[in-house]
This record gives structure tokens, C-alpha cells and sequence, in this order.
């Protein structure tokens, strides 16, 4: 079998956005160019296969696959788990530059994800994000809207607060002279209370309330340790995330549009990485984790559409 290892390089502004990683990841070997897509896949974790390649930036960093897991599918997932690191503060080694982290070294396009994995918790006063998402920048600006493309579908948690779930989509990202420039949306549901908040306009971070679900309202969701289903269904004019909530598939966020929708090919990645501040609607910064926070995966499926 072959593993490829990897470093995000050429990072514009690390993390600029806290929703957002906002990078640049070359392809591996063997990966499609912007040109093409790779076939659907049904991946159980099993064993170590050449879709997946790892990267693990810190001292302590573990990505694993074919981990005993007795309520998994089959029986195996992988495992990723972002280290403690005591003596490190919140401005220390932040970014998706040191995520703990498994990416595909194929690019994937149109058509329906869905995982089902597990979040681990940390203090109050710390944080890190557990990430499943469809990420591609390689610093061209493929639109010509004169913002470098940053193509980002983002299903996130904060290990402080599992009760949020954190859903953002990117079209672009760029630090310029003049600034930081953006094109983005993003969504907040609290299953804790069963309300949401979305971003004000794609260029803004600022959120406002867009009401409560009742059907959001599941006090019991991610759970620390206890495995979901999540997934988004991505189309050329409208992306839908949604999640397996006592046997039933609901929608957690639905964004029409082709101009707010990545249009490109995109790596999957399931990563871990430590920001310096809180997240919506929580503030302040955030110390580094000071013990372990895994993140498992049971299986992860694509269908094109």
C-alpha cells in the first residue's frame, strides 16, 4: 500500500477566517488536475489504501486506520488525534498548517458525501476544530472575479462546545494590499437549543439568528465519542448538508446558487487543528488543547451525481 505525506504550504493568512482553512494543497502524485474528477468510492476504514494520505505536523500526531471499533460498521475506522500539548498557549502553532489530518489524493466533484464519525472534547477554556470537508486552492483565481478560488464545503465542530455544528462554504479567499478579500457563507445549528445563525453577506463574518427547529433540537447530538452520520449533497447550483438524526436524514442548511457554489473539483479531507480564538458565538482566545482530542471515522461514501 502507499501513503503519501504532505505539508499545506503557501498558506494565504493561515487560517484568515475562523470558519474556513484558506490555504493551499498541492496534489499528490496521481491526483487529478483541474481538469478532471475521480469516481465515487465507499471507503470502511479497514485497512490503509492509496485514496488516503496523511499528514501529522505535531509532535504527538497519530492518523491511523483499521482501529478496533465495536460499534463501527465493520468493525474498523481511523483514527486522528490532534496531541495536548500543556506548555502550548493559544497563539501557538495555529492553523490548518499543523492539522492532524487525513486528505484523498484524488480531486471529487458533483454528487452526494456522506461519512459517519465521531467528535472528541476539550476544556472551555481551549479548542481545536474536527473537520470533514471538500477543499481545493491552488492560488488561481479559475473565475475571474479577481479573488483567488478558495473552494471550501466545511461540516465543523469546535471541541469546547460539541453542540454546535459549524457549516461553511467558500468560493474564495485572498490577502491582498488592500486587504483580506472573501467570498463566503456559512451557518451555525446549536442542537442544543434547535437555533441557527447565518453570516450577514458572503463578505462579512458578522451572524444573525434565522430561527429554531424543533427537529434541531436533539440535546443528545455529538456526543462525545458517539458516531453520526453527516454528509452535503453538492450540486452546480445548490449544495444541501444534512444529518442522520434518529434514523431520519434532516436538513441542517440548503444554499442555492451557482455563484455561491464551488464550481471545481475537490479533495476530502477529515482534519484536526488548533485556532487562537473561540468560535461564533462564544469569544476570546483559546488555549491549545493540553490533552489529546481524537477524531474517528467509521466510513466514508461518495456518489456522483
Amino acid at each position: 500500500m502507499r501513503f503519501w505525506h504532505f505539508v499545506v504550504a503557501s498558506l494565504l493568512g493561515a487560517c484568515g477566517h475562523q470558519d474556513g482553512i484558506v490555504g493551499v494543497l498541492p496534489l499528490a502524485a496521481g491526483g487529478q488536475g483541474a481538469g478532471g474528477a475521480a469516481a465515487g468510492f465507499v471507503e470502511e476504514f479497514a485497512q490503509p489504501s492509496d485514496l488516503w494520505q496523511p499528514q501529522t505536523e505535531l509532535t504527538g500526531a497519530t492518523t491511523s486506520v483499521g482501529e478496533a471499533g465495536p460499534s463501527a460498521r465493520d468493525g474498523y475506522l481511523a483514527e486522528l488525534r490532534l496531541p495536548g500539548h500543556p506548555e502550548y498557549t493559544a497563539t501557538s502553532q495555529v492553523g490548518a498548517g499543523y492539522a492532524t489530518q487525513l486528505a484523498t489524493l484524488e480531486r471529487f466533484h458533483f454528487g452526494t458525501y456522506r461519512t459517519r464519525m465521531s467528535f472528541g472534547a476539550c476544556a472551555a477554556n481551549e479548542e481545536a476544530v474536527l473537520a470533514f470537508l471538500g477543499y481545493f486552492n491552488d492560488g488561481q483565481d479559475h473565475d475571474g472575479d479577481g479573488i483567488v478560488d478558495d473552494l471550501e464545503l466545511n461540516v465543523q465542530v469546535t471541541c469546547s462546545n460539541l453542540s454546535r455544528l459549524y457549516l461553511t462554504v467558500f468560493t474564495d479567499y485572498e490577502e491582498s494590499p488592500q486587504g483580506t478579500l472573501f467570498r463566503k457563507l456559512s451557518r451555525v445549528v446549536d442542537f442544543a437549543t434547535g437555533d441557527s445563525f447565518e453570516t450577514l453577506a458572503t463578505d462579512s463574518d458578522e451572524y444573525g439568528p434565522t430561527g429554531n427547529d424543533p427537529h434541531l433540537l436533539q440535546t443528545e447530538m455529538l456526543t462525545v465519542d458517539a458516531l453520526y452520520e453527516l454528509g452535503f449533497e453538492w450540486h452546480t447550483d445548490s449544495i444541501r448538508f444534512f444529518a442522520l438524526i434518529d434514523g431520519v436524514e434532516r436538513d441542517l442548511w440548503t444554499l442555492t446558487g451557482a455563484q455561491r457554489v464551488p464550481q471545481q473539483p475537490v479533495q476530502i479531507l477529515y482534519n484536526l487543528w488548533h485556532p487562537s480564538t473561540h468560535w461564533f458565538p462564544s469569544e476570546g482566545p483559546a488555549d491549545f488543547p493540553a490533552q489529546d482530542v481524537p477524531m474517528r471515522v467509521d466510513w466514508a461514501s461518495f456518489v456522483p451525481e
